[in-house]
């Protein structure tokens, strides 16, 4: 049976691909949802998919047109956020999610989750940005145009989820295979990081911190650093790997700062009783 546990060899795993298309680059400046599109694998067998357009209850601008194709017509009589992204939660409810530059699909899951007043979601994640960049190093771009026509994939639908997922899809497979026969789900979200698969740093933190980087939320830590074992409350912004060492960029309330916290000095805090 596929399971999203992180400890699942990624061949047993149950994997939710998934791309949205918008009106905008940007959560923050009202840019929305006009298109969900997901295939569910386990495996690497397809055994379902969720394609729908949104009505996003705004102009769609033409600059967004042009990248999609999307017209404010098109989605006029289509589902309104409200009905269509509670169909998505539930589709991807037990799998590991999957997107293609994950953090700007992860911002707009999160704005659709707080305006519907959902619980968030707090699946494990992948990125296959982070993963090609890992395992297919020195490729001229790593756009996912670029990565399809690398990997001799073709996308009939460009800039739409239908094609986007297909494509993503395809690839996720073929990055899985890149990175051996044996990997874990726990192996693979640290790798879409671009950080080393045996990292100290525990996949699910490295998870629950990137959540908090997409909803722009602080989060209680323990770190071990030169004043010892302190705690503190930071607002994640990204996870890096440089020179080989794990590093989490956040803003330190505790020093009203930006820094840079080593992730193989850094766990969550435990929840308040």
């Amino acid at each position: 049976m596929a399971t999203s546990s992180y400890d699942a060899a990624v061949a047993d795993a149950r994997w939710v691909v998934f791309d949205l298309e918008t009106t905008g680059l940007s959560v923050a400046e009202g840019a929305r949802i006009v298109e969900i599109g997901a295939l569910k694998l386990e495996g690497s067998r397809v055994t379902d998919h969720l394609f729908t357009l949104v009505d996003p209850e705004a102009p769609i601008p033409p600059a967004a047109t042009a990248v999609h194709g999307l017209t404010d017509a098109d989605v006029a009589s289509q589902p309104k956020l409200a009905e269509a992204f509670p169909r998505f939660v539930d589709f991807a409810a037990d799998g590991v999610l999957v997107a293609h530059n994950l953090p700007f699909d992860l911002s707009f899951v999160v704005a659709a989750s707080r305006e519907l007043a959902l619980p968030p979601l707090a699946n494990a994640t992948v990125d296959l940005l982070g993963l090609a960049r890992r395992l297919v190093p020195g490729l001229e771009s790593y756009r996912l145009a670029s990565l399809a026509r690398a990997f001799d994939v073709s996308n009939p639908s460009p800039h739409r989820a239908l094609g986007d997922v297909a494509v993503e899809s395809q690839l996720l497979l073929a990055f899985a295979a890149a990175a051996g026969e044996g990997r874990t789900v726990r192996e693979l979200v640290l790798l879409s990081r671009e950080l080393p698969p045996e990292a100290a740093a525990a996949a699910e933190a490295v998870v629950a911190l990137e959540w908090a980087a997409a909803a722009q939320e602080t989060v209680a830590v323990i770190y071990r650093g030169r004043e010892g074992e302190t705690e503190r409350d930071i607002t994640p912004s990204r996870i890096k790997a440089r020179k080989g060492v794990c590093y989490v960029a956040a803003y330190c309330h505790r020093s009203r700062a930006r820094r840079e916290f080593r992730l193989d000095r850094l766990a969550l805090a435990p929840p308040e009783a």
